[in-house]
């Protein structure tokens, strides 16, 4: 019975990376003859005025869940519906492909990384993730220098709950969202060459620098605020221990 049980879950686990493998090598095919490509996409709206948000909320959650560069659709938005309209159908494309690839992920190879590691940087994110899920999920998404695709594979894969992984990504993912729909919409949008987009990746690299500078000096001020209040406490219980004279 084990054993048919074992045998069962391996075939479920082999089709689904089956399945994704195959859909993966097609949208990426469909993307490398440009049928995804923002001119494409462009058009797709000017023909299809009333189910193009649809249809690109579901072509950008694709593009999530296979990992295929989705900073020309968040800036192709911009262009087509605003900042406000195009950042909030990214956004939405983006949850729903984060929370596919999160699924995919617990469903395919259960929650490996919320066993107890000895490996230290496990532990830690073991430990973190217990604490407090939510603050980590948010420092991934407000980060566009972490990469979106992977991180949201190794979620599943933890004990992070699937209700906080939602949440906690469609509230911060918006405010990137909001910034490259901007973006794509005071500058042209689907127009992306040569120093337009030089430009985008320099300042989505500045905010992911400036992210990580700000949560390592948080984290070094809380240590030493912890170390401090340690050795105060140890300074007073020493102090209590010595003699009266």
């Amino acid at each position: 019975m084990n054993a048919g049980s074992h045998r069962s879950g391996n075939m479920h686990r082999f089709v689904l990376l089956g399945l994704f493998l195959v859909g993966a090598v097609i949208f990426w095919r469909l993307w490398d003859l440009g049928l995804l490509a923002p001119e494409a996409v462009q058009r797709m709206v000017g023909a299809h005025a009333v189910s193009a948000p649809f249809l690109f909320i579901g072509a950008y959650a694709l593009a999530v869940l296979f990992m295929v560069p989705t900073l020309p659709l968040n800036l192709g938005a911009g262009f087509l519906w605003g900042p406000l309209l195009g950042g909030i159908y990214s956004l939405l494309g983006s949850t729903i492909g984060s929370v596919a690839a999160f699924l995919f992920a617990r469903t395919a190879f259960g929650q490996p990384m919320a066993r107890r590691f000895r490996a230290r940087i496990f532990q830690s994110l073991a430990n973190m993730l217990e604490r407090g899920g939510w603050k980590v999920v948010a420092f991934t998404r407000l980060n566009p220098a972490v990469p979106t695709s992977v991180v949201n594979f190794l979620f599943g894969l933890t004990s992070l709950s699937l209700w906080t992984y939602a949440w906690a990504s469609l509230v911060f993912f918006f405010p990137l969202c909001y910034l490259f729909a901007y973006l794509g919409y005071s500058t042209g949008g689907f127009m992306l060459n040569g120093d337009i987009n030089r430009l985008v990746r320099i300042i989505a690299v500045s905010l992911g620098f400036g992210l990580f500078l700000a949560a390592g000096k948080h984290l070094l001020t809380r240590g030493r605020n912890g170390n401090g209040g340690k050795t105060d406490a140890a300074s007073s219980d020493e102090s209590d221990d010595r003699p009266q004279v």
